[in-house]
């Protein structure tokens, strides 16, 4: 099931252009929850969706940050699944920055199977006859 999860809200995202590489995707385009967190789907590809807080490695000396240079295009290897009308992001999900020419990939989905508690259940055993 490797690259099926879906994308959450604050997820680790990466760019190998970035001097700080680890970014995270902020959704904006929807609040359908997934885990408590809003689904990423492919309209969280501006700008103010990627966020990173290292200076762009192709600039100048590197000396400008990504925020002001990142140039995203187009989500590939997303899932099936619509959320309003739009195909939601999986784990393997990849988008070009065309500034850099690199892939921005899904580091961590932040997606979550645990159990929080369980309870005990006051039902009686039954034997087999």
């Amino acid at each position: 099931m490797a690259g099926r999860k879906y994308v959450c809200n604050n997820a680790k995202i990466e760019c190998s252009l970035c001097t700080k590489p680890e970014g995270k995707l902020v959704v904006t385009s929807n609040m359908v929850k997934l885990q408590d967190k809003t689904w990423a789907t492919v309209a969280d590809s501006k700008k103010a969706n990627l966020q990173f807080t290292g200076n762009c490695k192709k600039s100048d000396k590197q000396s400008v940050p990504c925020v002001s240079l990142i140039a995203p295009a187009k989500w590939i290897n997303t899932g099936e699944i619509l959320i309003q009308d739009n195909k939601a992001l999986l784990e393997c999900s990849t988008i070009k920055c065309n500034y850099g020419g690199v892939a921005i990939k899904i580091k961590d989905h932040i997606q979550k199977n645990e159990i929080d508690s369980v309870e005990p259940t006051d039902v009686e055993v039954v034997s087999p006859a």
